[in-house]
């Protein structure tokens, strides 16, 4: 993972964003059997065993530590400490130096994994179980291609929150998606008892494009995901226990294990491994990037609702080619540039200004030792020289 280069994490993370939408279409899938064939209409039950599924990270980890297999995540960050016999300057260039060759990334402690963790459960927890009502209540189109408009929010969010800047090629691409929504939920007009549905998985997808973007603010490209996930999924076992207990237990009692055993089974799917791979996906493109590709699902139910018997509308014909269109967009507009030319150019910049300011005055380089010019002086690398 640290040898990847920047073409090579995007192509990672549109390979795991195409991964997670086929798991995701096969589990809505599932969820609606379990609901409507197995007569098992409980979506705070089905919420509650698979997102506690999480915990498995954990011991996985723990487990992969003792095989060698995963490297040691520290609590915090060190500080160093001064030595006998040291002074405080010989101790600030020691912290300095440290700080140099390998400063802790946003979320490389197992801390900051623990904490990113626990603020995105309760986000996570209600995205889920809005949208295990939703599914209960509408079908697996609708349910997918409203759940796609997360796209919207998580552009928001990220242009306000996680820094991410827009591009006309993203913007038509979020245009599509939304265009694609549009188109499906107008085929599904006919439908009768659906509102409610539609705006669950609406509050559902508000609050996973929540989630996305804290991810993409709380997570670095370092963040052991394992820790993060594990952490999740600990939070949800522990404090929604009692809500499922206080609302749901003569449901939970009467649970054949054939119906336990496909939740266990789709958490451990449809969550612990789909989540893993999404969550690489964010950190390998972007928050859009990957909630646009998730987009790609709405194709993929429209195929479900076809062998269960349950043909789409025509709407939902035009709706597939513009969702999948604008996931091209977006994902393209998200791709790093080939950097190559421009660290040659760089570099070349470079060695002229050291040329230069070997020629000029010393009194110019007593800032720049001090931090007052760390980017090329106080206007930054484009201050004109002799300024």
């Amino acid at each position: 993972e640290p040898s990847m280069g920047p073409r090579a994490r995007w192509a990672a993370g549109v390979a795991c964003i195409c991964l997670v939408s086929v798991i995701w279409s096969l589990a809505t899938v599932l969820k609606q059997v379990i609901f409507e064939d197995l007569d098992f209409n409980e979506p705070l039950i089905l919420t509650y065993i698979c997102n506690a599924c999480y915990i498995v990270h954990l011991p996985l980890h723990a487990l992969g530590r003792c095989l060698g297999l995963v490297e040691a995540v520290p609590w915090r960050a060190t500080i160093p400490v001064a030595e006998p016999n040291e002074d405080a300057e010989a101790v600030r260039d020691k912290g300095s130096a440290s700080v140099g060759a390998a400063a802790p990334a946003p979320g490389s402690t197992a801390r900051q994994a623990a904490i990113a963790g626990l603020l995105m459960a309760p986000f996570w927890f209600v995205a889920q179980w809005t949208y295990s009502e939703g599914v209960a209540r509408t079908s697996v189109t609708s349910s997918t291609v409203i759940s796609a408009s997360s796209v919207i929010w998580t552009l928001l969010g990220s242009v306000c929150l996680a820094g991410e800047r827009l591009s006309v090629l993203k913007v038509l691409g979020v245009i599509a998606c939304v265009a694609g929504n549009v188109a499906t939920q107008l085929g599904d007009l006919s439908g009768q008892g659906h509102v409610l549905g539609d705006v669950l998985c609406l509050l559902s997808a508000m609050c996973y494009a929540t989630y996305t973007t804290l991810l993409k603010r709380l997570a670095g490209d370092d963040t052991s995901v394992m820790l993060l996930f594990g952490t999740l999924g600990l939070a949800i076992f522990v404090s929604a226990w009692p809500i499922v207990v206080a609302t749901s237990l003569p449901s939970l009692r009467s649970m054949t294990p054939q119906i336990f055993g496909l939740l266990i089974f789709n958490g451990v799917f449809d969550n612990v491994l789909s989540q893993f791979a999404w969550a690489k996906a964010v950190q390998w493109t972007s928050p859009t990037a990957a909630t646009v590709g998730l987009s790609l699902t709405i194709p993929l139910s429209m195929l479900a609702d076809i062998v269960r018997g349950r043909p789409p509308s025509s709407w939902s014909y035009l709706a597939a080619p513009l969702v999948a269109a604008g996931f091209v967009a977006v994902v393209v507009a998200s791709r790093p540039e080939d950097t190559s030319a421009r660290n040659c150019n760089s570099s070349s910049d470079t060695s002229a200004s050291s040329t230069e300011d070997e020629s000029g005055d010393e009194a110019r380089a007593q800032p720049v030792a001090d931090g007052a010019g760390a980017r090329g002086g106080p206007y930054g690398a484009s201050a004109p020289r002799g300024a």
